[in-house]
């Protein structure tokens, strides 16, 4: 049984009251699914609306086999026209943003010659991707470099940045897994 819950969603441009409702998944289409809220208005649930099942199912190729299940949505924006919708709460939309703030901050705030210790998180040909072990700093190692595991910690030093402003790093030396 879903409890309602309000929220502003100042933040969303509609600047409307939302609630939980149900949704009954109609159909898949290269962005996510449309759905039939339960007062009959079709509405889209984006790919970066969706979590668990339903977006496993999604990037998997699989999305007919959840259609006409009916499944818990917000809807984010509504207008004449359109409608979309979000299985991401309130809270979690907060938490969200929150989060994406203090990437931004992390990234606004770097400066050449700063040393972070990051973590791998991804290997490329071109190089890796890490994350700040204790923050919210994301960058990328260009390669050639010392030879890298994901899950590996390095000392890191800012060695420039994209056009977007993330970091680019060069590594210092080893720090030892934790």
């Amino acid at each position: 049984m879903w409890k309602s819950q309000s929220f502003s969603t100042a933040s969303l441009g509609n600047r409307r009251w939302i609630q939980p409702t149900f949704a009954l998944i109609k159909s898949r289409f290269d962005l996510g699914y449309i759905v039939e809220l339960e007062d009959g208005t079709e509405a889209q649930l984006r790919v970066l609306e969706q979590k668990g099942r339903e977006l496993e199912l999604h990037v998997a190729g699989k999305e007919e086999t959840i259609c006409g299940e009916r499944i818990p949505v917000y809807v984010t924006y509504q207008d004449d026209k359109y409608c979309s919708v979000s299985q991401i709460s309130p809270e979690e939309r907060s938490e969200r943003e929150a989060i994406k703030k203090r990437k931004q901050s992390a990234i606004d705030s770097c400066e050449t010659g700063d040393v972070y210790t990051m973590i791998i998180t991804k290997d490329y040909e071109w190089g890796y991707l890490c994350d700040q072990a204790d923050g919210y700093l994301s960058g990328a190692i260009k390669k050639p470099t010392k030879l890298l595991n994901i899950g590996d910690r390095a000392a890191a030093t800012v060695i420039g940045k994209n056009k977007h402003g993330a970091p680019y790093l060069s590594i210092n030396n080893e720090v030892p897994n934790t």
